[in-house]
């Protein structure tokens, strides 16, 4: 669950998942990869985790998970992703092998349909963000990756925006599959539209604003399932 509906119960996986011991991995540590595969599922408790793909020689950031979110999924169906997991920030993580999972849910079945809810859902938003690079120009993709991100990570704040802490243009720009450079340019064009604002340590960004301007180019962000809502 991402920062910004913390407000919200947490979803139905944590209720179940049993208590394991919590990891420390510092910034920029690997926590697997295609070359060191990991036989875990992971829950961030705290800081940020990147999952990176790679095709055609060019990385793409597929997930940026904060607390509360999992990862690592792959284990569970006995398939070894060819993606690489990195600690954005200091992160605090506890895991579970798929056997410690499938015992779980022998005791508790409903953590099986909570897990499926929850990477239904994950499968979901990244259907959204292929759809948009394969339909929307960059300024639009940059404007859509700002409202996925606020809407993910995002805290909110007294004047209505979305608190995303500090992450680099490089980041920003291997989530939208574009340059550093472009990020640079288009986030210096929207931030005149006033649509965001940004310093070394946070970046806020005013969804409803952003919203209003992708409707405006014809483009609707699809609507997120209510706080505690069990549909997929």
């Amino acid at each position: 669950m991402s920062q910004g509906a913390s407000e919200g119960p947490i979803h139905d996986s944590l209720m179940y998942l049993p208590r394991k011991p919590i990891k420390e991995i510092g910034k920029g540590r690997v926590i697997y990869s295609p070359e060191n595969s990991s036989d875990r599922l992971y829950l961030v408790l705290r800081g940020r985790v990147t999952v990176t793909t790679t095709a055609g020689g060019y990385e793409t950031i597929a997930r940026i998970l904060c607390t509360e979110d999992l990862f690592g999924e792959a284990v569970l169906v006995g398939w070894h992703a060819g993606e690489t997991a990195v600690v954005l920030d200091t992160a605090m993580l506890m895991s579970w092998t798929r056997d410690e999972i499938e015992a779980q849910i022998e005791r508790q079945p409903r953590l099986g349909i909570a897990l499926a809810r929850y990477f239904v859902r994950q499968c979901l938003a990244l259907q959204e963000r292929i759809e948009a690079a394969a339909l929307h120009k960059t300024p639009e993709r940059v404007l859509l990756a700002f409202a996925q991100l606020a809407d993910l990570l995002g805290t909110p704040q007294p004047d209505g925006a979305m608190r995303i802490d500090s992450l680099t243009h490089h980041t920003i720009a291997d989530y939208v599959g574009t340059s550093r450079e472009v990020v640079t340019f288009q986030m210096n064009r929207i931030r005149r539209l006033g649509l965001i604002r940004y310093n070394r340590r946070y970046i806020d960004v005013y969804s409803r604003a952003v919203a209003e301007a992708l409707r405006l180019q014809g483009i609707h962000l699809p609507e997120r399932p209510a706080a505690g809502s069990t549909t997929p």
